[in-house]
């Protein structure tokens, strides 16, 4: 179901009883998209199709095709996360900040941030979607799994502040040297991790969370195990003690690789 009307975020803070999405990119730009049906679709344009709500400009990709859907339900409007590989982040009005995880109810303030780029020198770059809808006055409901630590070198993302740090024996230290690729790898293999767990991905499976399906590749180009083995080389290089010997990010002959994790992610 499409919005039906798009306005400037000055209309979009006097519609009174309607409910508006008001949408800051990554740059500043404000613009205000009024909600009055679901399910709403948000996320990039593709060859053959459009969402509902097209976040762009995004040539690297960050935002996935069908990045997260708004749904109207019992007169208020959930979000899920459709499994996109950077992740959606929840900023309740209460300023905290956590990853979405299934679905969530939305309140009123309550603001989506989706990864849309990266500065130099890696600080990251959100869209932020925040819900203006004086109906709704229930806070979103949080949720953090808990799991155990694991013994040996493991790796724990901060979502939040897009920032890796690296635990073993000796404790926890930050990660330095990742470029956006290798985030966008650890990203997505810590969004499959369920409650801590070491979290396995097929080859096919990583080169298109890195580069897209087929169909949106350059015209002549073509990706495959050894651009992904270039990815994953960098990445351990930035993550391991020891690069040749790896023990976070290890590799699963003829499959693909493993990641080994200490908890969801979520940031604190």
């Amino acid at each position: 179901m499409m919005p039906q009307k798009e306005s400037t975020v000055g209309e979009a803070t006097r519609t009174g009883g309607s409910v508006t999405l008001r949408i800051t990119s990554p740059e500043g730009r404000v613009r205000g998209v009024e909600l009055t049906d679901g399910p709403i679709t948000i996320g990039r344009t593709a060859p053959d199709h459009a969402p509902d709500v097209a976040l762009e400009p995004d040539p690297q990709r960050w935002v996935g095709r069908l990045h997260c859907t708004l749904d109207l339900s019992d007169g208020g409007w959930t979000v899920t996360d459709n499994a996109s590989v950077n992740g959606t982040l929840l900023r309740s009005l209460d300023g905290r900040t956590d990853r979405l995880v299934g679905s969530r109810r939305l309140r009123h303030g309550d603001a989506l941030l989706i990864l849309g780029d990266m500065s130099p020198d890696g600080e990251p770059l959100y869209w932020e979607l925040t819900l203006l809808d004086p109906h709704t006055t229930q806070a979103a409901p949080f949720e953090s799994p808990s799991a155990a630590p694991r013994r040996g070198p493991c790796l724990r993302y901060d979502w939040v502040a897009a920032r890796a740090y690296r635990s073993d024996e000796d404790g926890e230290s930050p990660v330095s040297g990742l470029r956006p690729q290798g985030h966008q790898l650890l990203r997505y293999m810590v969004g499959r991790s369920s409650a801590g767990a070491a979290v396995a991905c097929g080859h096919e499976e990583l080169v298109t969370a890195l580069w897209g399906p087929r169909e949106e590749w350059p015209p002549g180009r073509a990706y495959n195990r050894a651009d992904l083995a270039g990815v994953v080389r960098a990445v351990r290089r930035a993550i391991e003690a020891d690069p040749s010997a790896p023990g976070i990010l290890e590799t699963i002959t003829g499959i693909g690789y493993r990641l080994n994790v200490t908890d969801p992610g979520e940031g604190s």
